[in-house]
Order: C-alpha cells, then sequence, then structure tokens
C-alpha cells in the first residue's frame, strides 16, 4: 500500500513561525479558520504544499505566529526561593483555536512569600497587556502546581513577551512579587524538524 510521506517546510516565514502537523480530516479551510487567517495566507506561506486541496495527515503547515511553537522554556527564579523550586511554560495552540501557555512548577506554599493563598500564572505581553490564571496545585508535597491560559484568538504571544508566576491573595486580590519568570524570544524556541 502507497503511503504519503509527510511534507514538512525547511523553514518558516516570520510571521508564519508556529508548525502545525495536519490530522485525518484537515482542509485548509478548517485551519484556516483555527488560525484565524485567510486561506490564500496560508497557501501563499506553504509552497512546500502545491495543491491546498490536497493535504495528508502528518503534513506540517507553517501558521500564524511570531514565535515558533510548540515551544517549552524554563521559569528562572526572580526571588530568593528554596532549594528545588522550578518551573517551565509551554506554548502551544490553543484546543479551540489560537495560542496557550500552560504553566507548571514546583513551588513552595504561597505563604512562604507572604499574606498569599494561591498562585497565579501570567503571560505578559508587550504594547497588548497580561493574561493570566491560577494555578491549582497537586497533593504532592511540595506540590506541582499547574494551570493554562487560553489566550483570545486575536492576540498572538510576540517576542520579548514574558511568562510569571506570582502569589497573591484570592481575598485582597493584591498580587506578590514575581516569583519565577522567563522572556520568550525566537531564539529560545526553535521549530520542531
Amino acid at each position: 500500500m502507497f503511503r504519503q510521506l509527510p511534507r514538512i517546510p525547511r523553514n518558516c516565514p516570520p510571521a508564519f513561525l508556529g508548525r502545525y502537523t495536519v490530522q485525518s480530516g484537515d482542509t485548509f479551510f478548517t485551519i484556516a479558520q483555527m488560525f484565524r487567517v485567510r486561506i490564500e495566507g496560508l497557501s501563499v506561506n506553504n509552497p512546500h504544499i502545491q495543491d491546498p486541496n490536497l493535504l495528508f495527515p502528518g503534513d506540517v503547515l507553517c501558521v500564524p505566529g511570531l514565535i515558533p511553537y510548540p515551544c517549552s522554556i524554563i521559569l528562572k527564579p526572580q526571588v530568593r526561593v528554596p532549594f528545588g523550586t522550578s518551573g517551565v511554560a509551554y506554548v502551544n495552540f490553543a484546543p479551540r483555536g489560537g495560542q496557550a501557555i500552560s504553566f507548571m512548577a514546583t513551588l513552595p506554599s504561597p505563604a512562604t512569600f507572604g499574606n498569599f493563598d494561591m498562585y497565579t500564572g501570567e503571560i505578559l505581553i508587550p504594547a497588548i497587556g497580561g493574561y493570566g490564571n491560577q494555578l491549582f496545585p497537586t497533593p504532592e508535597d511540595p506540590p506541582t502546581w499547574s494551570s493554562r491560559v487560553e489566550l483570545p484568538t486575536v492576540v498572538t504571544i510576540t517576542p520579548n513577551s514574558r511568562a510569571v508566576i506570582r502569589p497573591s491573595n484570592s481575598f485582597t486580590g493584591i498580587s506578590g512579587p514575581i516569583i519565577l519568570e522567563a522572556v520568550i524570544r525566537s531564539s529560545s524556541c526553535q521549530p520542531q524538524q
């Protein structure tokens, strides 16, 4: 039986640095809808697909994104933290289109940093603003805290965006200092080959 080898771009244009692997049933139309881009824009930025009406599962398309993703970055401590405190942020496609950033970190109790009872993970995008969500702990000691922030489809994570985790007080709404942080750069997120 003949099986089509996946068609993978050598590189992607600057505004199309994200990559999407075609799934069974995908069309240029459905992928364009998912990423809120015109079909013509998707087609012209994927010259390795000669016929846009013919996609195969496993084909890889360049999709809108100013940083290559999926992308994982290590969050670095910004204040004195207990031994073993660490975290990562993962930028990927959101389940309903657009982008999402997931946070996962091994952290001490938020009270370690003052009058705080929870953590938040935030993506701070230059010239746009911040989006965040509460992190939730696992039962281990110390727990692993995690959450996902889904961005509106009109928002794109740009270079120099900052992924941060900070403690917060759920009653007063006061946020504490940034505990872990990473700056997202194109060079820190290389496309998958």
